[in-house]
């Protein structure tokens, strides 16, 4: 259990592989509403900041992840934004954030504007650029071309939104690359849930972009330290996936998702599920008496919220989260824990933290990751997959 203190704006966490000693310096919302903390399994970093609004680690109500979105989408537009604008979301926790966020900028501005997201997809589309993230246990980040109309469009307000930014390593690379790429750039905003910058290096980091203006949102701002426990020998777990996924690029259904090649968001999404046997799976079907549980599946997370929401605002009783690649030690910020062998990722993947008394319904991006991922018949989870991938498989 994690032993968690608070003297004024100050907080500790007491981990099994080091401590934690964090200051709170602005919060929108209180840090013991936005986080819990882990032990990441990875020697390169012991610690891990589990957010309780993203739906990843820690199931989440849709409302509670709805209204993250709002919030931050709310702040860039108290900053300002120029011209057209392109959302580019992290992954791979970012990855539903950023939508999430991008829909909310739609909504509150009723203007167009663009999403994609960084992938550890190999798709068959041509690269922009790569960059690695070298705290991370799979490092490689790729930045897809977008799709050919909208290349043309000059981007002035670019929003890169990540979970948490400690020290905006991955961010700047993301930054420098495209701020190369948009000649038109004028402004660019880092948008997180947490940000652990301190003053000195946001300083540093407009220093290098000075033709830019660069912007720093967030619910929760302040500084930590990491005192590590070097009595706990750490390496990475047999078989984690650290490289980068290949699936089945025959049946195209990556390519036609979007998300990594770009699109123009709108208000709504029109997008089904359908189960293995084609049949869609409809909100109105599920039973008001039951508890439900939505499991996204790695980077594939907005859409799966999308469905989680509209069962919440249908009246049932759902939560959602995903599996995901990082490995975390069971304990602390993890009270339960399910890893499994992924093939379509070539390694192990997680699911923390699942209510076992809820009914699980696994959502896939793939017909192919539906097929190669074993998890969702040991736990007996309803399945459904994206609709339009279905007519090649």
């Amino acid at each position: 259990m994690i032993v968690l203190k608070r003297m004024l704006d100050q907080h500790r966490a007491t981990l099994i592989t080091g401590q934690l000693d964090i200051t709170v310096t602005d919060e929108q919302l209180p840090l013991n509403d936005l986080l819990t903390f882990g032990a990441r399994q990875n020697p390169k970093r012991r610690y891990l900041f589990i957010s309780k609004v993203l739906g990843k680690y820690v199931p989440c109500y849709p409302r509670v992840m709805r209204r993250s979105y709002q919030q931050l989408a709310a702040t860039i537009l108290k900053e300002g934004v120029h011209g057209n604008i392109r959302v580019l979301g992290v992954a791979e926790t970012a990855t539903g954030l950023g939508a999430g966020v991008a829909q909310e900028l739609q909504r509150q501005t009723n203007t167009s504007l663009l999403y994609s997201h960084t992938s550890r997809y190999e798709l068959k589309n041509p690269i922009s650029f790569s960059i690695s993230e070298v705290h991370s246990h799979a490092p490689s980040h790729i930045i897809y071309e977008l799709d050919d109309e909208l290349q043309s469009i000059d981007i002035e307000t670019l929003v890169i939104v990540d979970d948490e930014i400690s020290t905006g390593q991955t961010l700047e690379q993301l930054t420098r690359q495209l701020c190369d790429r948009n000649p038109k750039l004028k402004k660019v905003i880092w948008v997180c849930l947490v940000n652990w910058l301190s003053e000195d290096r946001r300083a540093q980091l407009q220093a290098s972009v000075p033709q830019l203006e660069l912007v720093f949102c967030s619910l929760l701002s302040g500084h930590f330290q990491f005192e590590p426990n070097e009595d706990v020998a750490l390496g990475l777990p047999e078989k984690t996936a650290t490289g980068l996924c290949s699936i089945d690029q025959s049946e195209e259904s990556i390519h036609a998702q979007k998300s990594r090649t770009g699109y123009h968001v709108t208000d709504s999404q029109a997008f089904s599920f359908v189960g293995p046997n084609q049949q869609v799976l409809a909100v109105s079907d599920f039973d008001p008496e039951q508890a439900y549980m939505i499991i996204g599946t790695g980077e594939f997370t907005f859409q799966p919220f999308l469905f989680a929401e509209e069962m919440e605002q249908h009246g049932l009783d759902v939560l959602m989260q995903s599996t995901g690649r990082s490995p975390i030690l069971e304990g602390e910020g993890v009270d339960r824990k399910e890893s499994f062998f992924d093939e379509s990722h070539d390694g192990m993947l997680h699911l923390y933290n699942r209510c076992v008394s809820r009914k699980p319904i696994m959502l896939y991006e793939t017909v192919d990751q539906y097929l190669k991922c074993p998890v969702r018949t040991s736990i007996n989870a309803t399945a459904g997959i994206l609709s339009d991938r279905l007519e090649s498989a």
